[in-house]
Order: C-alpha cells, then structure tokens, then sequence
C-alpha cells in the first residue's frame, strides 16, 4: 500500500485532517489537483478553531503570522446576520476572539505544518475514481492506482469521491449572487471592521493585506444581486456597488481578486461509504455567512482524525468511524438552518426588512442569552454530542478551558491535548487511577487541581476529555477505576 489513509484535496479540512493522522503515526499522503495558490476566500478563525489549534500546538504560530500582516489581528465581536456586535467573552476561552487571516495564508500554513509532521503531498495529481476491496481502497490517477486503507474525500463541492461513491448532493441552486473583492487600497476608515446595510444593499469591509494594502469588501447589492455567477466582476462594477451602498465614492487604484458567490446550499446526507470517507465542503456548500464555513470544515477534521487514528492503529474498531458522521451531520444541518436564517433576515432590503434589522441590532442582540447563544451558534456550539442518558451536563460539551496543578508543574488543558490522546483527569489530585490499567489504550492518566476552576467543573472529580478537546465522561462521585475504564472503552467501542 502507498500509505494507510490517502487524502483526496489539499483544502484547510484535508491539510489538517492529513496532519492529524501523521502526528499519529499514522503514513498519510494527500493528492491535490490544484498546483497553485488558492484565492483568499475565507479571512476568519474562530475562537473554537483557534482552540483547537492550541490542541495541536499551532494557535500561537497563526497568531504570530496574523499579527505579521496587520498590527491588531484580534477581534473580539463577529457579525451575526449582517449585524454585530457578537461577543466572544461568552465562549469563557482564553481565545475570545477572532483572527483575521487570509485563506490562503491559512492554507500555506496548514501545508507547511502537514509536511513537518510527516504528511506527503502531491500537487497535480488528479483522481478520476476509486475501488473499495473488504480490506482496502485503491484511488485510481491517470494511468497509475494507488492503495490505502482508507480513502477521505476532502475534495470540495465537485468532489470526485463523493461522486464515486454514489452520495447525492441535496439542496437547491443559487437563488442571488454576491461579490467578494480585494482591491489595493489603503483602508478608509478606523475601525477594523466597517458594515452598511440599508435599501440598497448590504456591504462589509476590513483590511486584507499582507505585503501591501488590500481592502476586502463583501457586496450584496439589491439589484446586482441577479447577476448570474457566471458574468466577471469589474473594477466598475465594484465601484458601483460601494457608491450606492456606502453613498460614497470609493476611489481605488486596482480590482486586485474578484469572484461571485451564491446562496447555493447542498448537503450529503450521509458522509461514509465502507472505507470512504467525506469532509469539509465534500459534505455541504452553503452562502459565507458570517464567514464561518472554513471553520465548521476543520471540526470535522478534528473530529474524524483521532478516531480515524485509532482505528487504523487498531486501538479501536472500524465502527468507531460511525460516530464521525452520528455526531458532525446534525451540526451541519444545524449550521445550514442557521444560515438560511441569517439570509432571510440579512438580504430583505425592503424598508420592512431594514427597518427590521435596526431594531434587531439595538434592541435584541445585546440581550446577554441571545448574544451568548449566538457565539456558541457561529462556533457550532449549540448542541452537544450524544451521550448515554443520565450522564454530567458537561459530557458531549467542549471542555471548559481550564489550568491544572498538576504534581510536576502546571498546565492547561490544550498543552495536554498535544499528544492527541484522552486525557483521564482525577481533579481530586489524589492520584486515584493508575496508568497500568490503560496500557496500550490511547488514554493519558492524570492527576491534579484546577486553578480558578469554572463554574462547570465545580464539584466535578473524575473528567474524560476526548483528543478533539470535548468532555466524554464527568463525574462528581469518587473516582473508581471501573467506571473510568468503562467510559473509556465506550467512547472507543471497546
């Protein structure tokens, strides 16, 4: 075999799903069509992405990239709907904001940090189908076939995977087109973020630039909006549009990148054939709203990779990965609903739906439950996975982000995460579990005190974090081997 698991796309979710595996061990190689550079699409981390990140050691590098760009990279409110402020305060972590980062920077660095863990990646590589055999999956290139283990489609929206496997692509086609545009212009105006939305359209800016001065402006323009996506954009155009919105004129030297993007929405109701599997936007397309999309596509990367691990390490069964699609689908369906929402409110321009709007921006959102309700929906957070009945409230949450004492010094919960292993916490710092009872499982046993511990943690001795830095086990009554263990083999399907 050419390597245990080949990842088809070299996107964001398939970089990070590769670099997962290979921290692992686990031999990976990913075969990419494109040979250069994507466009600069996508521009946010999120504050849950970012503490994923600080799980696999990487937060801090991104931010340091980030702050090489702009000077302040880090906001701590997001747009909802077209309107803000969101604030990340009510995420209670220590990344309680936002990062500004291009896409394809994110991409650049996802590359070089898939590479340094051992990934292989081959540009120009072009898959034009597959064959699933009871112990193997060959991918077929051109005149050359290629054998893995396990074949994961991370391979976007035309997926060729997805297609081979016969998993329809359900939704609807473009109903309005938008536009993305970078033009070199020394930003105008203050505020990191500038947002106009009226009768004539909708409009929201930033800086964007690396090495010289880029401004991003995202367009939704009342009339332009059924232009077929087919049509180029034009510096006029653009021009156009920011006049009528901003009702100002927007002067600028270049149109640097433009595209159109569409309300488009798909979603593949199922995200696993016998040794296949989907991620990212292999999965579901839908409109950019609020910019989330990249972000909900590297959860699923987290979520599958260290179970994807386990199995091919044999440390679990292969109905471990049955779970990946049990727990990610319902949040995408969950994050299209939330973008149909969005649509509806943010794109009525008639003088009811502004009117709407305003009164929506002033009055409601700064109401403390709905504006923590919308930081957890922009993260994905709104619902936990499953859990057996009658288990913590924590379990299935992402855990709290928390400092230990732990007997050899202190640490936080994503330092501990970087092997990619479970962490089994005795809060009680009474050493209760003994590592021996979990040898060969990939269980790390700890014991220690949290420092300032929150709320949810209160009363808590006993915690089960899973590699992808949700809680699977909590308990309040004394630690005992027997339950650990148990919680342990069920999350593992042992």
């Amino acid at each position: 075999m050419q390597a245990d698991v080949i990842v088809v796309g070299a996107g964001p979710s398939g970089l990070m799903l590769a670099a997962e595996l290979a921290v692992k061990g686990v031999k990976t190689l990913i075969l990419e069509r494109r040979t250069g550079p994507v466009e600069s699409r996508a521009g946010t981390i999120l504050p849950r992405v970012l503490e994923l990140l600080d799980a696999c050691g990487q937060a801090e590098r991104f931010i340091e990239r980030a702050r090489a760009i702009r000077p302040n990279p880090l906001f701590q409110v997001h747009i909802w709907g077209g309107m803000q402020p969101v604030h990340w305060s009510h995420l209670k972590s220590r990344f309680g904001f936002r990062l500004i980062m291009p896409q394809n920077i994110t991409e650049e660095m996802l590359l070089d940090y898939a590479r340094s863990v051992g990934v292989e990646v081959r540009h120009g590589e072009v898959v034009d189908s597959l064959e699933q055999g009871p112990d193997s999956v060959t991918v077929k290139v051109g005149d050359r076939r290629l054998e893995a283990r396990y074949v994961v489609g991370a391979d976007g929206a035309r997926s060729t995977v997805r297609r081979a496997l016969g998993i329809p692509f359900e939704g609807h086609d473009a109903t309005f087109t938008g536009i993305v545009a970078d033009v070199k212009l020394d930003y105008p105006w203050p505020e990191g973020r500038r947002m106009v939305d009226n009768e004539k359209g909708w409009v929201t800016s930033f800086p964007f630039g690396d090495a010289e001065p880029i401004a991003r402006f995202n367009i939704v323009h009342a009339e332009r909006r059924h232009a077929p996506q087919s049509e180029p954009v034009t510096a006029e155009e653009v021009r156009r549009c920011l006049s009528d919105i901003l009702e100002m004129d927007v002067k600028f030297d270049e149109l640097r990148w433009a595209s159109r993007f569409t309300d488009t929405m798909r979603l593949a109701p199922r995200w696993r054939e016998g040794r296949a599997l989907l991620v990212g936007e292999a999965t579901r397309i839908h409109y950019p709203s609020s910019g989330v999309g990249m972000n909900f596509c590297l959860q699923d990367a987290f979520n599958l990779g260290w179970k994807l691990a386990a199995v091919i390490k044999g440390q679990a069964p292969d109905s471990l990965l049955d779970s990946f699609e049990t727990e990610r689908l319902p949040v995408a369906r969950a994050l299209l609903e939330s973008v149909k929402t969005q649509c509806a409110v943010q794109f009525n321009f008639t003088a009811e739906g502004v009117a709407f709007k305003r009164t929506f921006e002033r009055q409601m959102m700064p109401l403390p439950e709905l504006n923590r309700y919308l930081a957890h929906d922009l993260n994905g957070l709104t619902f936990p996975y499953p859990s057996t009945q009658g288990s913590h409230p924590l379990a299935g949450h992402r855990v709290p982000d928390v400092d230990l004492v732990l007997p050899n010094g202190e640490a936080r919960i994503g330092e501990l995460l970087r092997a990619r292993e479970f962490l089994l916490i005795d809060l009680t710092g009474n050493g209760a579990y003994d590592a021996s009872a979990f040898a060969g499982l990939p269980v790390r046993v700890l014991s220690g005190v949290p420092v300032l511990a929150p709320q949810e943690l209160r009363g808590v001795r006993s915690l089960l974090v899973r590699p992808d830095a949700y809680v699977g086990w909590a308990s309040e009554q004394a630690p005992a081997l027997t339950e650990a263990r148990a919680q342990l083999g069920q999350w593992l399907r042992i």
